[in-house]
């Protein structure tokens, strides 16, 4: 009788064992399923040249050069060192490790590491520089939801390329392309611009 106690209680203790390591086996994914945006992500390589509008639901690393717009709303997007970007950007995350000229909104983060040549005005809650990156322009960092909503509002602007017919919805193509030249490289009405101080620069020199 004691045996056959012994060799339930057995059972009973190797059933609690799995059972509770599937239970961290499924606590485990997740909680990889909450960062899941940083596998789901996608890369253009060194060796790619864009020109355009590029618009994505994922992640994406960029290596690559990339002229217009890039819009990653919802998700990260990273520049690294390789990578060259003439464009206006929004996304989630911003980091950059290589070269970007153009204006910048994240919804959370932007940061500026070392190897970064940045010349543009930057828009998010929170902005890091590291020490030795170059960085040029103005930094407008936001403090509640509602400014948040206005800068992306007004940001929307310059998210498209001069030379793209509007999206769906929006006036001709000649008043876009008007207005995105116009606002190309302009800050925030809390930041001067970018653009015209630097022309007003080359002028008097």
């Amino acid at each position: 009788m004691a045996d056959n106690e012994d060799l339930q209680n057995n059972e009973e203790n190797s059933s609690s064992f799995l059972d509770g390591f599937m239970d961290q086996g499924s606590a485990a994914q997740r909680g990889g399923s909450s960062v899941s945006d940083d596998y789901d992500k996608s890369v253009i390589g060194k060796n790619i040249k864009f020109r355009g509008e590029l618009i994505g639901n994922e992640s994406l690393h960029i290596e690559g050069t990339i002229e217009g717009t890039v819009i990653m709303e919802g998700h990260n997007l990273s520049v690294g060192a390789g990578g060259e970007l003439n464009a206006n950007i929004h996304a989630k995350n911003i980091t950059v490790e290589g070269a970007l000229t153009g204006d910048a909104l994240a919804e959370e983060l932007i940061e500026i590491r070392r190897t970064a040549v940045v010349k543009g005005n930057l828009i998010a809650p929170r902005i890091q520089l590291d020490d030795g990156g170059k960085f040029r322009g103005s930094m407008d960092m936001v403090d509640t939801d509602a400014e948040m909503k206005e800068r992306i509002t007004a940001f929307k602007e310059k998210l498209v390329h001069p030379s793209l017919p509007p999206r769906e919805g929006e006036d001709s193509a000649a008043s876009t392309a008007g207005s995105s030249q116009s606002n190309y490289y302009t800050g925030t009405t809390a930041a001067t611009d970018y653009a015209d101080s630097e022309a007003e620069s080359e002028t008097e020199a």
